[in-house]
């Protein structure tokens, strides 16, 4: 994966997330040539069971190599933060970059993931999803808890998130499966399209969750199923 590169003409739009003065980043051709991340995927990678990463992912991953971690950074750092900050030596650490397809039926579905999640609390922390299959098979949502009128969580909300995990188990006709729009306890507020080598990013404590609209969102084969690369970082 050495001649992993960017797309010169990739095309970055920042798109506001209602109710907030908070932006989504969407990157559309983000690399320039997929071929070697996709024999990666295809070909090479060794798809870990669901939790072995210890999150509720719904779905089996392995580590992406260091080539598209060490690029993603250099992308972040200097083409994103930069732009929203005005050091110029503000820095990233990455902590994962996860090769994702999302396998796990409706049915088999723990409480846990039947919910909007935030993957942190600090909102110096930032979430990467890259899309390696169409809109068809889903992308991602971000979610207001109704009762406490929620987007972002920080610290100070910590308690709040047993209370949403109460309302779950409290209106199971409402959460049977997989959440794709809104309903009595969330609210939808922006729904952001898959779309192949499209790259998404966004601050982890955001309510958040895949779009599993279709039988083949949770389709274990890599060459036909729900693939991602699911990033994390931080900024300093």
């Amino acid at each position: 994966m050495k001649d992993i590169k960017l797309n010169p003409d990739l095309r970055i739009n920042k798109v506001k997330i209602p109710g907030t003065s908070l932006y989504v980043v969407i990157v559309d051709e983000f690399l320039l040539d997929t071929s070697s991340v996709m024999n990666f995927a295809h070909n090479i990678a060794y798809f870990n069971p669901m939790f072995s990463d210890n999150s509720f992912y719904p779905g089996i991953r392995d580590n992406m190599p260091l080539p598209y971690m060490r690029l993603l950074k250099s992308f972040f750092e200097d083409r994103i933060i930069t732009k929203n900050n005005s050091q110029n030596d503000t820095v990233s650490s990455f902590h994962k970059c996860l090769l994702s397809l999302t396998t796990c039926q409706p049915s088999q579905l723990t409480t846990e993931q039947k919910l909007p999640h935030i993957d942190s609390f600090d909102e110096r922390d930032y979430a990467f999803v890259h899309y390696l299959s169409g809109e068809e098979l889903g992308g991602t949502s971000l979610y207001r808890y109704k009762p406490e009128n929620l987007i972002q969580f920080t610290e100070e909300y910590q308690p709040i998130l047993a209370k949403m995990f109460t309302d779950i188990k409290n209106s199971p006709e409402d959460h049977e499966g997989y959440i794709t729009s809104s309903t009595s306890v969330f609210e939808q507020v922006l729904k952001i399209d898959a779309k192949f080598n499209r790259l998404v990013i966004y601050q982890g404590n955001l309510l958040h969750s895949a779009n599993l609209i279709s039988k083949e969102s949770y389709n274990n084969d890599p060459k036909t199923g729900r693939l991602s690369i699911a990033s994390f970082a931080s900024i300093k």
